[in-house]
Order: structure tokens, then sequence, then C-alpha cells
């Protein structure tokens, strides 16, 4: 896929990796200007948002029902006939891409699952490493079987959000002595996907709030007449 068959008005997904996170956000093509596009600019609770030199960013379109990736490109703000616009610096041609159903957010935090016993159900606590709408991936020291059905509840705010999924991949970690899972969840759930924007939205918000001004320039002393 070339630049120039991306047709405008293509809905469009930006899967960024900052330190070890994951996050994803929609746009959609505006103008097309050589190996460049400008996008609706991407915005957090109204404001748009910048992307640094620490962002891998890849460009993910669907066209007719096909996904192409390109991978690892630059993004910036830019104004254009002056309206502001996210302008994607786009190099080669996109590949054809079989994305998962969702992309994954890294958790990276201690949770319980429910497992059923013969004795009825009981809670492990595991690290539950990342989630998506379709999914889960967790490490835990129990060595528990593949196609074994599991419960997530995940606490939003006053709320739970009951997930049951089946475990369809195993790994084990020899340097943690543990079992990476990944499980697939049985229904499709709207409150996660809310879930998941809020939790990222709260990742944007904490990287924004550590920027820090840079230091004001010091002035000279003023001199004095003697």
């Amino acid at each position: 896929m070339n630049i120039d068959e991306i047709p405008n008005g293509s809905d469009l997904e930006l899967d960024i990796r900052y330190i070890g996170r994951s996050m994803s956000f929609s746009s959609n093509v505006i103008i097309k200007l050589n190996n460049s596009i400008l996008i609706s600019p991407i915005k957090v609770n109204e404001q748009t948002i910048g992307f640094d030199d620490n962002c891998r960013i890849n460009l993910i379109i669907k066209i007719e029902g096909k996904v192409y990736l390109w991978d690892n490109v630059t993004v910036r703000l830019v104004k254009y006939d002056g309206v502001i616009y996210h302008k994607i610096d786009v190099e080669g041609v996109g590949k054809p891409y079989n994305r998962r159903e969702a992309y994954r957010m890294y958790i990276g935090e201690d949770m319980p699952i429910y497992i059923n016993t013969a004795s009825g159900p009981i809670a492990l606590t595991v690290l539950v490493k990342d989630l998506s709408e379709t999914g889960v991936g967790f490490i835990s020291k129990e060595d528990l079987d593949i196609d074994r059905t599991i419960r997530l509840k995940l606490k939003d705010f006053n709320t739970l959000i009951s997930l049951s999924g089946v475990i369809v991949r195993k790994e084990h970690l020899n340097h943690l002595d543990s079992y990476l899972y990944g499980c697939r969840f049985n229904e499709k759930n709207n409150r996660l996907g809310k879930y998941i924007a809020r939790r990222q939205g709260e990742a944007i918000r904490k990287k924004t709030n550590n920027y820090s001004s840079p230091p004001a320039a010091k002035r000279p002393p003023k001199s004095s007449n003697k």
C-alpha cells in the first residue's frame, strides 16, 4: 500500500509505545502531502497532545477490509492553512498486517483472578501484565492448564467489571520460576473498553504532568555605576 492509495477520510490508528506503556489513538486522514499525511489532531481531555522522541509510533490503516502497517513513523504538530493538524511522515509502503483484534495496554499490577475447583472458586493473586478488549496476559507461579476458565474482576471506581476468559497460551519463565499466561475473553464487554480508555487518559495526563518547564535564563548582573 502506497501513501497515494490512501483515500482521504480513511480511519487510522496510532499505536504508541512509551517507556513500557502501550497506548492507541484513533483519527482520520484529512490531507496528503508528498510523503506525509495530515490527520485530525489527537486530543485528551480537549487538549491537543504532542509526542516526544522517546515514543515509538506505528501507523495502522484499514482500507477495504485489509489492514496495513507503517512502522516507526514520525508524528508532530503543524499548522497548515491556519489549521492545526498532526502530521505523520511516512516512508516506504504499508505492509499487510495481521493484527490482533485489539491492542494490549501495559498494566503491571497485582490483581486477583478466580478459578473453579471441586471445592468451589478460589482466588489467586497474579501479576497482570497487559490487557485488551479481547484478552489479558498475567504471570503466576501456579501451574494452570490450557483451556482452564478464569475470571478477572477489575475495580472501576465503585463498580466491578467481571470478565470471564479461557487460557489459550502458556509459557514457562525460567528466570522467574513462573508461568506467563495468555487468556481470551469469552465475550465483549463495553465497560472494559471505557475502562481501558480511562487508563490511557490517566497515563497521558501523568506523562504530561511529569514535563517540567525549562529553567529561566539567568539575567546578567546589572553593572553598578561608581
